[in-house]
């Protein structure tokens, strides 16, 4: 699975290079305006929910614990090599 994942990155790249290098600034924008829409609706959805709206320190509880297992599960991958 990883050399298929890995022929189609190699294969992709080929003609996706030579376009970010000629429009790195279009490209840029819209990394840019991507990620704020993505944070924008996310703003917009969490403030539907009454819970994260009255208290926002549950949202950034939820938060620092998805950190938190983050880092576990990259420190167990980490040892599984």
């Amino acid at each position: 699975m990883e050399e298929v994942v890995k022929e189609v990155h190699d294969g992709a790249k080929k003609y996706t290079e030579p376009v970010l290098r000629r429009y790195p600034l279009l490209f840029a924008f819209l990394i840019v305006f991507s990620i704020a829409a993505i944070l924008d609706g996310f703003r917009l959805f969490t403030e539907e929910i009454p819970l994260f709206r009255e208290h926002p320190i549950v949202l950034m509880a939820i938060g620092v614990l998805s950190l938190l297992l983050t880092g576990k599960l990259y420190q167990s991958l980490e040892k599984m090599k």
